[in-house]
């Protein structure tokens, strides 16, 4: 959300109520999100026996004129808060639909107001100029009893305030002590001819503040009410154009990095090249290998530990760049499944053509060149036994593992082996393309990438590729893997740290049929098209090209799970890294 930079009127319209409604639409048309007025009745604000009762008597507006200013505000699309001094100001606000209400630190003591304005419909600030933390823990609280997030404002009007007492450091103290409830602003009361009178704001947003005040008037040498400490709509246009100019700055997650500094890293990046002819066969050394930044090289360097000590599998010629197409690189296929399911129990055990659904699958992983070893994941459920026994009769090693945790039972069938390469394929998708599988394989290792999907395929019909390296990576630094069900998004909402590719697929492929299998109309799809393929001798042999003639021959099929929707991830799966986590034995 953008900082939200406030234009506080106070009294500087002098009473009258036109100055007022001039100044709510030049400061509008100069940038400011909100105005703020002061709202307050001389008899609830001061004893008839103070020298500035009379003063603020002349200053005060009736009924009607805070009506149409609030109006005229709303008109323009331009918040409106009230600084209220009582409990009939505070009325005057709401009855006329103010946006919201700041209380200054002399009324902190009145908590009878304090609860009055945070069960009012509006933002409550609270003033901290002046205020001692007792009188703002307990002001704090009735508003955050009341169900909302109060802002809290540092700064007070020392008409003007020296920069030296500004204490911008105490909006560090209140960001430490309130900030997780509470939203941290400044209320800036410098003068405003001081050198300083725009930069100081800035700095304030700089330390964390959401919120500032900054005190206007039409003309500083009228001299009228505040006006030492105010700007003008030209100097206030400037300073909005500054704020801007800094969020732009501040850029997206602080996280991540930003496409244009992907750019820069790709144009950059050093990568590991051959220091004389290799042969084929030859175990690389480190003496092998140096780096050097390379022309049309994929976009991120392999780390060392990924080719020293690995057998070249073919020739490369000297400042040839040394990518995972070259060495041996030990990839595993890892299924996933369970028995229980909401939409369609014991889905992978339900027969197909014939054969029960994760049987098809183990079939088709079996013709996949490059996979080294297949391993099942399930769970420790007694519900998953019939899974356990079908995969032992393909002779599929099992692992099993947690409920809920896929990821822990994915890196738990790893264990301890040398694994480089994963294939992460869920029991639904079943038709798993071998052809593709190898051209993803291939892709994965030209690119040097961690991740690599084939999301342009149907569904049903892709995997994912993801280094054994990364997998175990997210496991230990996931500040949540319980949601690891919906592993892609541990990777893609944190996708500038991580080395992702997309294979292209072929036109003619990249269609958006549903073919993975979780509801009744997906078995009836899905049974459709393997009848099919084991009428025409392919029941497990078939290519995406017999996928395309099928659909060809019987194009209503696909309207039979047209309307079923692909679940998505709960709003509340929390795919976080915390970077700060150790990886584990192994480093990056």
């Amino acid at each position: 959300m953008k900082n939200e930079i406030i234009a506080e009127i106070a009294n500087a319209h002098q009473g009258s109520a036109g100055i007022a409604e001039r100044m709510v639409r030049e400061f509008s048309a100069a940038g400011a999100q909100a105005v703020k007025f002061q709202i307050y009745l001389a008899e609830e604000l001061l004893t008839r026996s103070h020298p500035r009762y009379e003063h603020f008597k002349r200053q005060s507006f009736g009924e009607d004129d805070w009506a149409h200013l609030i109006q005229v505000a709303k008109d323009l699309n331009t918040k409106i808060y009230c600084d209220v001094f009582g409990q009939k100001a505070l009325q005057i606000a709401v009855k006329y639909q103010a946006d919201g209400y700041k209380l200054h630190a002399s009324d902190l003591g009145d908590l009878s107001l304090v609860e009055a304005a945070a069960n009012s419909p509006g933002r409550v600030l609270l003033s901290a100029g002046g205020a001692i933390v007792r009188e703002l823990d307990k002001a704090v609280n009735i508003v955050l009893s009341c169900g909302k997030r109060p802002v809290v404002l540092h700064g007070f009007q020392a008409y003007p305030t020296c920069l030296e007492d500004t204490n911008l450091a105490r909006l560090d103290w209140l960001i430490n002590h309130y900030g997780e409830t509470c939203d941290i602003g400044f209320a800036d009361h410098l003068a405003g001819d001081d050198p300083f009178a725009l930069a100081l704001p800035i700095h304030a947003l700089g330390r964390g503040a959401k919120l500032v005040e900054k005190h206007v008037t039409l003309d500083r040498a009228a001299k009228g009410v505040d006006y030492f400490s105010s700007i003008e709509p030209a100097e206030f246009n400037t300073l909005m154009k500054w704020v801007r100019a800094c969020e732009m700055a501040e850029g997206g997650r602080a996280d991540h990095l930003s496409e244009a500094e992907l750019n820069y890293r790709a144009s950059v990046k050093k990568h590991w090249v051959a220091t004389k002819p290799l042969s084929a066969g030859h175990v690389l050394q480190r003496s092998d290998l140096i780096m050097k930044r390379v022309p049309d090289a994929p976009v991120d360097p392999l780390r060392e530990d990924q080719l020293v000590g690995k057998k070249l599998v073919s020739d490369v010629d000297e400042e040839q760049t040394v990518t995972r197409q070259h060495v041996k690189t030990i990839v595993w296929a890892l299924p996933v499944a369970r028995s229980r399911s909401s939409r369609l129990p014991e889905k992978a055990l339900l027969e197909i053509a014939g054969v029960p659904a994760l049987g098809h699958l183990f079939k088709r992983l079996e013709q996949c060149d490059g996979v080294d070893k297949v391993v099942f994941c399930t769970t420790f459920d007694k519900s998953d036994d019939g899974l356990v026994h079908l995969a032992n009769s393909h002779g599929v090693p099992v692992y099993r593992g947690a409920t809920v945790n896929v990821l822990e039972r994915m890196v738990g069938a790893m264990g301890d082996a040398e694994v480089d390469v994963v294939l992460r394929v869920t029991g639904d998708d079943i038709l798993v393309d071998p052809d593709y599988v190898r051209k993803g394989l291939e892709h994965h290792f030209a690119s040097n990438a961690e991740y690599t999907d084939l999301k342009s395929l149907p569904s049903g019909t892709e995997i994912e590729i993801f280094d054994a390296e990364l997998l175990r990576e997210i496991l230990a630094r996931a500040e949540d893997s319980e949601g690891t069900e919906y592993l892609t998004n541990y990777v893609t909402d944190n996708g500038s740290h991580y080395k992702t590719a997309s294979l292209p697929v072929a036109a003619e492929h990249c269609r958006d049929w549903r073919l993975t299998l979780d509801t009744t109309e997906d078995l009836e799809l899905i049974s459709k098209l393997l009848e099919f393929m084991r009428d025409i001798g392919k029941p497990f042999d078939y290519r995406m090209n017999d996928i395309v003639a099928f659909f060809d021959k019987y194009p209503e099929a696909a309207s039979i799970n047209a309307e079923v929707r692909q679940r998505s991830a709960p709003v509340q799966v929390n795919t976080s890294i915390n970077w700060r986590k150790p990886k584990g034995p192994e480093s990056l």
